[in-house]
């Protein structure tokens, strides 16, 4: 799978080598195929004085040369993207403006809708893994990184920060163990060997909360309207009542808030797997999961599940089909619950099988 680190940096643009080096000598190893740099205009200047300009002490090389040899970058691995200069409208000029820093809270609205929509730019194909690094810039772009990874981020990515051995951590001419040059100096002029420097990686928990909102039409929308709508999704999940749901396979039939439904046999285990799943807190990422665990499911209940032909197996359409026609019916019936759309995740509910 393609990876792509992309990291918040402001004028110590060292975090990135730092967390490339981290990664590479993680377990299992990670070299990213390409790395993205969201900073502001001073950053970016910053970043190509410090990554990208050659240096006669460093065999006239870049410390980006120096970083892909050795972390043993192979071709197409570490291939840095120009920086992604945060911006927002002038009205005097009526053009995008790039920002030198983020102060004031028009400036931290843009800086969120930027990040935000950078992370969409990777998230949004399922072919590529996200690495977001908020170890720099202003503590609010960090913080506005992981906002943006827990709305639309999924549980293959990772978000990280990297901690590294002081006085390393506050001296600007390093940038990974055993660099070139081999020792660096501080700022009382002090000299310290590079070769044994402890660079840590610190993988930061998130909610992927993209996977309750599935069903969002509007995802992602802009960062701030998203928030604005799962916010108040969640209080209307917080404000509804729990629906009594049983599901009686004996009789063919489904009861939400007292109501009965007849429901063929097939879409009625189906309905009652995808609830159970939801309780026991282990429900399928998707529909062609959840194909291969409804089969094991089946075969270890099918004594009482009620008969209908099993022998073809189950598949993908399979599981979307027979919630569609328990979604249909219950819709058509005007029914306060229905399963869920695009999403196994469902509204709250209490659940009894008969």
């Amino acid at each position: 799978m393609h990876t792509t680190l992309l990291a918040v940096t402001g004028l110590s643009p060292a975090v990135v080598t730092e967390t490339v080096w981290a990664l590479a000598k993680r377990r299992p190893r990670i070299v990213p195929q390409r790395v993205g740099f969201i900073t502001t205009s001073a950053g970016a200047a910053k970043l190509q004085e410090a990554l990208f300009t050659k240096r006669p002490d460093w065999g006239r090389g870049t410390v980006w040369d120096a970083l892909r040899s050795a972390v043993k970058a192979g071709r197409g691995e570490l291939v840095a993207d120009d920086p992604r200069v945060i911006a927002m409208p002038d009205e005097s000029t009526g053009r995008m403006r790039a920002l030198d820093d983020i102060e004031t809270p028009e400036q931290n609205e843009a800086a969120a809708e930027f990040i935000f929509g950078e992370v969409w730019n990777v998230v949004r194909d399922k072919d590529r893994r996200l690495i977001a690094s908020i170890a720099g810039g202003r503590k609010t772009m960090g913080a506005l990184l992981h906002a943006s990874v827990s709305l639309i981020g999924r549980e293959t990515d990772l978000l990280t920060h990297v901690l590294v051995d002081p006085p390393f951590d506050t001296i600007p001419t390093f940038f990974f163990p055993g660099q070139p040059g081999g020792k660096v100096a501080d700022r009382a002029g002090r000299a310290y060997a590079t070769g044994r420097v402890k660079v840590r990686l610190a993988e930061l928990p998130f909610v992927p909360l993209r996977n309750r909102f599935r069903e969002l039409d509007a995802l992602p929308g802009s960062f701030l309207d998203l928030r604005r709508e799962m916010g108040n999704i969640l209080q209307e999940d917080a404000e509804r009542p729990v629906i009594e749901i049983v599901v009686d396979h004996k009789q063919g039939a489904l009861a939400v808030a007292g109501h009965r439904y007849r429901v063929r046999p097939r879409a009625l285990a189906v309905l009652e797997f995808v609830l159970r799943s939801n309780l026991d807190r282990n429900i399928p990422l998707g529909q062609a999961e959840a194909a291969e665990e409804f089969g094991k499911w089946y075969q270890a209940h099918r004594e009482r599940l009620g008969a209908f032909d099993a022998s073809s197996g189950f598949t993908e359409d399979d599981i979307k089909r027979e919630l569609s026609h328990v979604r249909t019916m219950l819709r058509n019936a005007h029914a306060p619950w229905m399963p869920a759309t695009r999403t196994l995740r469902q509204a709250p509910f209490r659940l009894e099988v008969v």
